[in-house]
């Protein structure tokens, strides 16, 4: 089996956790395929790499296989999934301001917080002021559908009542931070990150719209998998072995250090 370093793409958030260990703990290496990781900013960035065969697998938005499936994104190459990387990681932080405005009513389930946020648009509307912004990570992404579920159910319109304005994960808090953004829905840490920092709130979780849903998978572009067997079986090993070093309570300090 070839020690060339397979390329994989990630964004820095937790759930990128498995593919890093893997890394970090040698468990690639060990099984013949070393990995190269690369830190991107952007989905949009993780896409079109892959597109263009900078990256052979990646940390990927469980819904963007099948928008490229389905030639729905620039650049849309043929991916597999043969693993998924996490599952039901998302949450919904709105601004403290928004927060403050929201508290009018008890909050306590999504349902009860989102109604209180449908009492908060319906002021403004009446009031003329801007609708509010809300931030997902990508338009195929389950942030979007988790997002805008929330919203439907609790009486909101996505697609009329607020903005929904594509961000990358790890500027959602700046953005947030400098007004551009009234809320988003990313996985974390980006929403603790807010909260540490005392300018957002978490409204409410993915547990409580969709629980054990479909968050991020491995991708892996269909030419390299046809060509690469054996080297795909390994990095499945190597992914099950650092998913369970990931699952083991005794490992959380070395991987929240990691």
């Amino acid at each position: 089996m070839t020690q060339k370093a397979l390329r994989f793409g990630f964004l820095p958030l937790t759930d990128a956790a498995i593919p890093i260990v893997a890394h970090e703990m040698g468990f690639a290496a060990e099984e013949g395929v070393p990995l190269e990781l690369s830190r991107e900013t952007s989905w949009a960035n993780i896409r079109d790499r892959m597109a263009v065969g900078h990256f052979d697998a990646a940390h990927l938005l469980a819904p963007m296989p099948i928008a490229a499936a389905l030639q729905l994104m620039p650049l849309s190459s043929s991916i597999i999934v043969p693993m998924a990387l996490g599952t039901g990681g998302n949450a919904v932080t709105v601004s403290s301001a928004l927060w403050t405005e929201m508290e009018a009513i008890p909050l306590s389930t999504a349902r009860e917080t989102g109604v209180a946020l449908r009492h908060v648009v319906r002021r403004r509307a009446l009031a003329g002021k801007p609708k509010l912004t809300f931030g997902i990570v990508h338009p195929f992404s389950a942030h979007n559908y988790d997002l805008c579920y929330w919203l439907a159910e609790c009486g909101i319109d996505p697609r009329h009542n607020v903005s929904i304005a594509v961000v990358p994960p790890p500027l959602m808090p700046e953005a947030m931070q400098a007004g551009h953004l009234d809320g988003y829905c990313v996985g974390e840490p980006w929403n603790t990150v807010a909260v540490a920092r005392g300018m957002g709130v978490i409204a409410t979780s993915k547990i409580e719209i969709w629980k054990d849903s479909p968050e991020k998978v491995l991708g892996v572009r269909e030419s390299w998998a046809d060509a690469h067997t054996d080297e795909l079986q390994a990095l499945l090993r190597a992914l099950d072995r650092s998913a369970r070093w990931c699952a083991n309570p005794g490992n959380a300090m070395a991987l929240a250090s990691m």
